[in-house]
């Protein structure tokens, strides 16, 4: 449309361009109707290509915006009916949460959201699904000794480092995991030596903040590692460097053992959130009855998981 304009307001600038030029011979004056006739009968012929041309460019248009609301129409279709994840923009999707590594529908280890309820917001956990029959929970992990485990109390009730790396899960999600639902416990260890050991235990359950996070439960040991959790430790708080709970202020084991757990009065058997160092150290991070008559035998491997029973 806008072509055919341009054009017809072209030719009429030719036509009185022509119109005021003088002929200098008869002979032109005589030749010009032939002239004006051919003229006119060409410029009809370029009007009717561009009305032909105006009517496709029209249609062409008309089937773009015909197909740009199917697509639309189908988007909104595929967003309502989708069934394991829903389109938040462009760029973010949201995946499926479960109550437990146990219910993923999927023998590979990695990272999955759990919702503890669904009155709860999901969060990201480590699924170890291949060893022990898969379905665990990892809570706390370390191996190389990049992450510092001597921290106060929020880090411990909040969680601190990568799932993919050494971290620990946090204390309160432990806690609500653990309340909702009956849980066991499995402990993997190895030494410096390349030692391997296992403690598990049929029961495990930790209280709320306003109980210190004590270990209200824990269940018969088995395994390679001996037991070195369930002596006198049910019912211990937890302690932190700056939270002594242990019941002896003049020792506060925490500090003392550069470390984080339910040492209770004792100073317990096992300080597995210690320093990371391959030194025979009560600081270090060690398990008591673990292929050592001495007791702190450093560790270079830990890992605890949680299962839902």
């Amino acid at each position: 449309m806008k072509l055919s304009i341009c054009f017809l307001l072209f030719c009429a600038a030719l036509s009185a361009g022509a119109t005021n030029k003088s002929p200098e011979h008869t002979d032109d004056t005589v030749k010009a109707p032939s002239a004006g006739r051919i003229s006119g009968f060409g410029l009809e012929i370029i009007m009717t290509k561009l009305s032909y041309i105006d009517r496709k460019l029209f249609k062409l248009q008309s089937d773009l915006d015909q197909h740009r609301e199917q697509m639309e129409r189908n988007q909104k279709c595929h967003e309502k009916t989708s069934p394991t994840a829903t389109t938040t923009s462009p760029n973010k999707v949201k995946l499926p949460s479960y109550s437990s590594c146990r219910n993923v529908p999927t023998k590979v280890s990695g990272v999955y959201l759990i919702s503890v309820n669904n009155n709860s917001a999901p969060f990201n956990v480590y699924c170890e699904q291949e060893k022990y029959e898969g379905g665990w929970i990892v809570m706390q992990h370390r191996f190389d000794g990049s992450v510092d485990f001597y921290r106060n109390w929020a880090e411990y009730r909040d969680g601190f480092g990568q799932l993919h790396s050494e971290f620990w899960l946090g204390l309160e999600r432990i806690h609500q995991l653990t309340t909702a639902r009956a849980h066991e416990i499995v402990i993997e260890m190895a030494d410096f030596e390349g030692n391997h050991g296992f403690a598990r235990y049929n029961a495990f359950q930790v209280g709320s903040e306003s109980e210190k996070y004590e270990l209200k439960s824990l269940g018969s040991y088995s395994g390679t590692a001996g037991d070195s959790l369930s002596y006198h430790e049910k019912g211990r708080k937890f302690c932190t460097k700056d939270h002594n709970n242990d019941g002896r202020p003049e020792y506060h084991f925490a500090v003392r053992y550069e470390g984080a757990w339910w040492y209770g009065s004792g100073g317990g058997y096992s300080n597995l959130n210690g320093r990371y160092k391959n030194t025979v150290d009560v600081k270090s991070n060690w398990w008591f009855r673990f292929k050592t008559p001495n007791g702190h035998h450093p560790l270079s491997f830990t890992r605890m998981m949680i299962r839902e029973l």
